[in-house]
């Protein structure tokens, strides 16, 4: 595809053994009234029928470009796979358990066309059988300068609802910390990408996030608990970071930050403690 004929959005979707939700995720997908875009599919070598169902579609549907990977690149190199194989001006990752409302292109595309100043744009996001609330969720607008955005981001223990917007391609390729894999890590490439610009809400459209995803699974925190520091502080590399992303900060501003992030550690080594706990007395 040369650049003359890239469409203006590429889609993501990383996925492995998705054949229980795939359906449904495609064709919220091809179902978009913006259709001016790729939708570039990267099947992590899965064992179900995940690329049975996606050859089909790829078939029907010419904007799809399906890769089958030969052996698991693992969860985090196949979301920098999609990307990285992006071409367009405006990028999305879409899961195999995600549904996005027929608008949501339409409407946040429009949005950062005629909003420069930001970076990112999503819609009212909830998990499967909840309800909507912008704060558990992690997708409010963040607006005024950097360090309220980097203050509001982390006004409290939330879902990273902003991972799911459609994003400005070059600045999401630009992100260090897509690259690597701690926990927390996809909570500083957002930091990351949002200290070039603001995010936005919209108030049209809508997210619906599977509940059975890594996020959610009780054993997030044993898979990122590679050295001693991480039983007392889980969220180190993501505290490293967002000190780093706020080192020019004014000192009131970094006191802040760092309150809630003492907070935010806090109340993962708790959830850590009532998991290792459970476990235990599965065993039993």
């Amino acid at each position: 595809m040369t650049k003359d004929s890239a469409p203006n959005v590429s889609i993501g979707m990383p996925v492995y053994n998705g054949e229980k939700t795939l359906v449904a995720a495609l064709d919220s997908i091809l179902s978009q009234t913006f259709s001016d875009f790729e939708f570039i599919i990267s099947d992590n070598a899965s064992t179900d029928k995940t690329e049975e169902i996606c050859r089909q579609y790829a078939i029907n549907d010419s904007r799809i470009r399906y890769i089958r990977q030969k052996e698991n690149l693992g969860a985090a190199k196949n979301f920098n796979y999609v990307l990285n194989e992006a071409s367009s001006k405006y990028f999305m990752w879409a899961t195999s358990d995600d549904i996005k409302s027929p608008d949501f292109l339409e409407h946040n595309y429009s949005f950062l066309e005629n909003n420069p100043d930001y970076v990112a744009s999503t819609s009212p996001t909830r998990f499967e059988g909840e309800d909507f609330d912008s704060v558990s969720m992690g997708d409010t607008s963040l607006t005024g300068d950097l360090p309220e955005r980097v203050l509001m981001f982390f006004t409290s223990w939330h879902a990273n609802s902003r991972f799911c917007s459609l994003m400005k391609t070059d600045i999401l390729k630009k992100s260090y910390y897509l690259k690597k894999d701690f926990l927390g890590s996809d909570w500083a490439a957002m930091l990351d990408i949002i200290s070039h610009g603001k995010t936005n809400r919209h108030s049209e459209g809508y997210v619906v996030l599977g509940k059975n995803g890594f996020s959610n699974s009780g054993t997030i925190f044993k898979h990122y608990r590679e050295r001693w520091i991480h039983w007392p502080i889980p969220f180190i590399e993501l505290i490293k970071a967002t000190l780093n992303i706020s080192k020019n900060f004014p000192f009131q501003y970094k006191v802040r930050i760092m309150g809630k992030l003492a907070k935010l550690n806090y109340q993962a080594v708790k959830s850590s403690i009532r998991t290792e706990i459970k476990m235990l007395l599965s065993r039993s």
